[in-house]
């Protein structure tokens, strides 16, 4: 019976630390060019949600340095962005800011939630990066 709790202990340790890998919390601002536009956004996390829902952003060619100022409402958040790999915890009563590198265009995925291990399925907001 010891035998068994120690295993499962162990194998539990095991896969915690091995999950912790596949959330990592990237910013990829580093290194961004001098010549690129600057832009900034902030954000309410409530209710398992984002407000606004909708972020546009033109490069107009460029890169583009996006700024986004999150004040969550009072319970810990999630922000991610999946397709730019960037995730964040959001602390209760705290404004984070989140920066990253736009260098590319698209409509990309973003959601807020109150579950660090789950991504965001409902209440998504769009980025849209022309």
């Amino acid at each position: 019976m010891q035998r068994f709790w120690i295993w499962s202990l162990t194998s539990s340790v095991m896969v915690l630390t091995g999950c912790a890998g596949l959330f990592p919390e990237i910013v990829s601002s580093a290194g961004a060019p001098a010549e690129a536009k600057r832009l900034s956004f902030t954000m309410i996390a409530r209710n398992y949600r984002c407000e606004p829902s909708v972020i546009v952003v033109d490069r107009e060619g460029r890169s583009v340095l996006v700024k986004v100022s999150i004040w969550s409402d009072g319970a810990r958040h999630v922000f991610s962005i999946p397709d730019l790999e960037i995730r964040r915890y959001l602390d209760p009563g705290q404004e984070t800011t989140v920066e990253f590198l736009a260098e590319r265009s698209g409509v990309f995925d973003f959601g807020c939630t109150r579950f660090p291990l789950i991504t965001p399925l409902d209440h998504k907001g769009k980025l849209a990066i022309k």
